[in-house]
């Protein structure tokens, strides 16, 4: 046994060996679940954000914003001629009436398909993407870039 009080336990760092001291990284789980749930911890043990206020922000991206909001905006126009006339007059105020509103709600923009005219809407996930009514892009639309292809027509 080794009772040696002054022990030096430093060792240089100029041996060889396979991994890289320098990479952080590799020291996070692989799985992303597991990823954000340690950054997740990580910011809530240095104070860095509010477990209230992350359960807030999470269930509103769950459960208020998304594609639902906008179904019942198109189904409510469906129903309701009059809403409908709104909605195309001014869509921001028509979708407010739903409380639909926020960030980049703030000039909505509704157009009507007609036998005559049929609309396609080409949207690059600008700044200007409508999260109150779309909720998050998904992921298959960012990667791709069916945008850039030409529309078909009838």
């Amino acid at each position: 046994m080794d009772t040696k009080k002054d022990k030096d336990n430093s060792h240089s760092h100029s041996h060889s060996h396979s991994h890289d001291h320098d990479d952080h990284h590799s020291l996070l789980p692989t799985d992303p679940e597991l990823r954000v749930k340690a950054i997740e911890t990580l910011l809530l043990s240095k104070g860095l954000i509010d477990s209230e206020t992350l359960d807030e922000l999470i269930d509103t991206y769950e459960n208020k914003i998304g594609p639902q909001n906008g179904a019942k905006v198109v189904a409510k126009a469906w129903v309701d001629s009059d809403y409908k006339k709104r909605l195309l007059e001014d869509a921001t105020s028509a979708i407010r009436e739903l409380s639909y509103q926020g960030r980049q709600g703030e000039n909505m923009v509704v157009v009507e398909n007609t036998p005559e005219i049929h609309n396609v809407i080409v949207c690059t996930l600008c700044s200007c993407y409508p999260w109150p009514v779309l909720g998050i892009p998904p992921t298959w639309y960012k990667s791709c870039l069916l945008y850039t292809s030409p529309s078909p027509r009838d």
